[in-house]
C-alpha cells in the first residue's frame, strides 16, 4: 500500500510538471513571436530587456547567434564569471552577479527574482517585543502604500490608522489575494519571504513575524 501511494504521488507530480512545463514553453514561444518582427531592425540587447523568460524556468535573456543573426533568447547559464555587479534576490540572498542568480534558479528549477542591484540590505536593529506587537500595523501601512503605487499622489491621503476596521480588513484581504497565487487560501513561506524582503528590506521585525 505504501509503495502504491508513493508511485501515485510520483505519477501525479510528473503529470503536473509536464503540464506546467508545457504552459511555460507555450508562453515563451508567444513572447518570442511578438519580438520576431523587430529582429535585425532593433538592437538585440534592447529586445532582451523586453523579453520575459518563462522557459526554461530560472533562465534569463541573452543575445545569441542564430545562423548569423543576433537574437534575444532565454537560456540557462552554464558558466558564470566569479565577479561582477552584485545583486540581491527577492529572497534576500546576495549573488556576486546576476548570472549566478539565474544559474542557481535553473539548477533548482525555480523562478528567483532580482530585488535590486547591490548587496542585500540588512537591518542591524533588534526587534523588541513591543515593536513586534506593533508590526501588523506597520505591515498594513505597507499594504496601503503598495495599493496606492501607480495611483495619483494625494498628500492628504490618510494612513491606515485613519481607516475603519472594515477598510483595514479589505486592504489586508486584497494584498493576501495578490500573494496567494494558487488560490488555496494559504501563503507559503516563500511568498512571505518575497514580501518581507522585496518590499520591506529594512523592517527589522519582519523576520520574526513571518517565522
Amino acid at each position: 500500500m505504501h509503495l502504491f501511494s508513493h508511485l501515485l504521488f510520483l505519477t501525479v507530480t510528473l503529470h503536473f510538471d509536464v503540464i506546467m512545463g508545457g504552459r511555460a514553453q507555450r508562453k515563451q514561444r508567444q513572447a518570442e513571436e511578438k519580438l520576431r518582427p523587430y529582429l535585425g531592425r532593433v538592437d538585440p540587447e534592447s529586445l532582451c530587456q523586453l523579453l520575459k523568460c518563462h522557459s526554461p524556468i530560472g533562465s534569463w535573456c541573452q543575445v545569441v547567434d542564430d545562423r548569423g543573426l543576433l537574437v534575444p533568447k532565454c537560456v540557462c547559464p552554464k558558466t558564470c564569471p566569479r565577479q561582477g555587479a552584485p545583486v540581491c534576490s527577492v529572497l534576500g540572498k546576495m549573488y556576486s552577479n546576476e548570472c549566478l542568480l539565474h544559474k542557481e534558479a535553473c539548477r533548482k528549477k525555480r523562478r528567483i527574482g532580482r530585488a535590486h542591484t547591490g548587496v542585500c540590505l540588512v537591518s542591524e536593529s533588534q526587534c523588541t517585543e513591543e515593536e513586534l506587537g506593533q508590526f501588523p500595523y506597520r505591515l498594513l501601512d505597507w499594504f496601503l502604500l503598495l495599493s496606492r503605487m501607480g495611483e495619483r499622489y494625494t498628500p492628504a491621503a490618510p494612513s491606515q490608522s485613519c481607516l475603519t476596521h472594515t477598510q483595514r480588513t479589505q486592504l489586508a484581504q486584497r494584498r493576501f489575494e495578490l500573494l496567494d497565487r494558487n488560490r488555496d487560501g494559504k501563503l507559503s513561506r516563500r511568498d512571505l519571504k518575497k514580501l518581507h524582503y522585496k518590499r520591506m528590506p529594512l523592517e527589522h521585525c519582519a523576520q520574526r513575524f513571518f517565522q
